[in-house]
């Protein structure tokens, strides 16, 4: 009767100890929407057109950005839920470090290119003044 209990112990811990390392690998599992900008996680990929004005020339390259990073990420996370179940957690842990890097080098882009238009623009300002020539000399 005792090895019974034994065995039976030994079972449930088993048993329990595999259902909390399958939630725990389920928990670590990245979703798209925790690496994407809000209202762009179901962003479509279109051709940008030469005759589109040009705010929306940028607009949609900005949602084709986010369709290209959602289908590579897509692509990633469905190699790693083919590994098997104990060893994915690494996969997870890598594809979510390297969104947040990705995002990190979109971010610090998207401020470089503000700090450049905005010293073209402050350039470009100082030398489209008008310049007073007095033509009427005495």
């Amino acid at each position: 009767m005792e090895l019974r209990k034994r065995f039976l112990i030994l079972f449930l811990l088993v048993f329990v100890n595999s259902l909390f390392i399958t939630v725990f690998a389920a928990q670590k599992r990245p979703d798209w929407e925790d690496f994407c900008p809000k209202g762009l996680e179901n962003a479509e990929y279109k051709e940008v057109q030469w005759f589109w004005p040009e705010g929306t020339k940028s607009t949609q390259e900005i949602y084709n950005y986010w369709a290209q990073r959602r289908e590579e990420f897509k692509k990633n996370l469905a190699e790693c839920d083919q590994i098997q179940s104990g060893l994915n957690s690494s996969c997870y842990e890598a594809l979510m470090e390297r969104q947040l890097f990705v995002n990190e080098q979109y971010n610090k882009d998207i401020k470089q290119k503000q700090i450049s238009n905005q010293i073209w623009r402050d350039d470009h300002d100082k030398g489209s003044r008008p310049i007073m020539i007095n033509i009427f000399m005495k």
